[in-house]
């Protein structure tokens, strides 16, 4: 079994539809025309065509009678359906018109370029932003025991760092870094600052004697880094920009 030790150093278009296969092979064919590549003007009133007849012959024939009726009937329905069209698209205009980054007095069309790196910028902060709220903040020191330790540290978020020091009381360098956990914490909210003392966490002689004060970084339950006895970088009593400076050198601490 792994002793406490080891653990810490390192263990589209729409179109209508008809009841009867006829009309439905129709708007087949209709859909095949637009997706080969014709004029979609061309293709929009010949489908308007379509529907007006279409609903001439089933609808009621209220008004006119005869050939020139029913042209006019088919004529009437058809800027009807065109109308509604454009209607759609004049709609669909004026929404991506708000999306637009060009100057509408330097342009009055729509560029689709601009407009989906837009919103692929726009969909790309909302994910950070989600990412932001669902990632946990502390911003306070937590004291660990032996128990917790291994639970504190396996049940961490995946993108938390969870940053460990290991100190004794007796040495003069671990008093002096433990006062300036409390500032780490608050501006490192997103990082678990934690601490232990060596002895409650069964660590060897030879490993207080040597290898503290010590701070252990840990990712995802593994190990990240561990910058041991940092009095031999940077002293007893650095002051505090240069012991976050020396965690972030040393990959304990992230880069804000």
């Amino acid at each position: 079994m792994a002793t406490m030790e080891d653990r810490i150093l390192g263990e589209k278009l729409h179109y209508y539809c008809s009841s009867s296969e006829g009309e439905e092979e129709e708007d087949k064919d209709d859909v095949q025309v637009a997706e080969d590549g014709f004029d979609v003007d061309k293709s929009r009133n010949t489908q308007a065509d379509k529907i007006a007849e279409r609903a001439y012959m089933e609808g009621p024939r209220a008004h006119n009678t005869g050939i020139k009726g029913v042209k006019e009937d088919a004529r009437a329905y058809r800027r009807y359906i065109l109308e509604k069209e454009q209607e759609k698209f004049d709609e669909l205009a004026k929404a991506a018109g708000r999306f637009v980054l060009n100057d509408p007095a330097k342009s009055d069309e729509f560029d689709l370029d601009e407009d989906e790196e837009f919103m692929a910028a726009y969909r790309d902060k909302r994910m950070m932003e989600m990412k932001e709220k669902a990632t946990p903040r502390f911003g306070r020191i937590i004291e660990l025991t032996e128990r917790d330790y291994c639970d504190t540290i396996d049940n961490a978020h995946s993108s938390t760092d969870v940053v460990v020091f290991i100190y004794e009381d007796h040495i003069a360098a671990c008093r002096a870094y433990m006062e300036y956990l409390p500032r780490i914490a608050q501006e490192f909210p997103k990082c678990m600052i934690c601490h232990i003392r060596a002895s409650r966490a069964k660590m060897s002689a030879n490993f207080i004697k040597r290898g503290l004060p010590c701070f252990i970084a840990y990712k995802g339950g593994d190990v990240k880094k561990a910058w041991v006895n940092i009095r031999d970088t940077i002293g007893d009593d650095a002051e505090y920009d240069v012991l976050v400076d020396g965690m972030q050198d040393n990959s304990v601490l992230p880069y804000n």
